[in-house]
């Protein structure tokens, strides 16, 4: 994807941002699998113009079909998530969802990632930790950004854009705090949304 139109300003970037809200088990009494809602929050330039909802498995690796499914058939210029994991250690293919979107991933942290700490979960918890391990390994580098001087940075991974884009386009969407809005407003309506997942149907 080109970012020029951004560069030059000629038109408003259209960025979505995907939280996670708190697991709930079904509520019923057959045995069924925690899960979590998702959020993806639309915004042209600073503006909201698109919500979308959906549901996780907690600690399964569906994230990313649900994400790309979230995703079709919306235009979209920049995916911002919220981390690479959702509803545990359900883990983001970023590479993959770059590679079918054909746009730009920028991964978000408020903390900083401790990878070495993730790995170790992850060999402990799960048999297919090698698949799981492999979508964070790809990543590669953590960028850091702070938008004021003295302020507690923000840690990113870029898919598919330069860091230096990147921090360009973190920038633009930091209006109210140092999180992206898209972000910021995804994760307030995730854990906000006041359902169990299994009862949420829109999209």
């Amino acid at each position: 994807m080109s970012l020029g139109r951004y560069r030059s300003g000629r038109q408003p970037l259209r960025a979505v941002g995907l939280d996670d809200g708190p697991s709930t088990r079904a509520r019923t009494t057959e045995p069924r699998p925690r899960l979590a809602s998702i959020v993806a929050v639309w915004f042209t330039g600073l503006r909201v113009d698109r919500v979308r909802v959906d549901v996780l498995q907690v600690d399964a690796l569906d994230a990313t079909d649900v994400i790309l499914s979230l995703l079709a058939r919306a235009r979209t210029d920049i995916v911002f998530l919220s981390g690479v994991s959702f509803a545990g250690f359900n883990i983001v293919d970023c590479n993959r969802l770059h590679s079918t979107l054909h746009m730009p991933v920028i991964v978000v942290s408020r903390e900083k990632p401790n990878n070495a700490s993730v790995k170790r979960a992850l060999k402990k918890h799960f048999a297919d930790w090698k698949t799981r391990w492999g979508y964070v390994r790809r990543l590669g580098r953590i960028h850091q950004f702070a938008s004021k001087p003295g302020e507690q940075p923000l840690y990113f991974e870029p898919v598919g854009i330069s860091a230096a884009d990147a921090r360009r386009i973190i920038r633009a969407f930091c209006v109210t705090s140092r999180v992206p809005e898209p972000i910021r407003v995804a994760g307030i309506m995730a854990k906000g949304l006041g359902l169990a997942p299994n009862e949420l149907t829109a999209r």
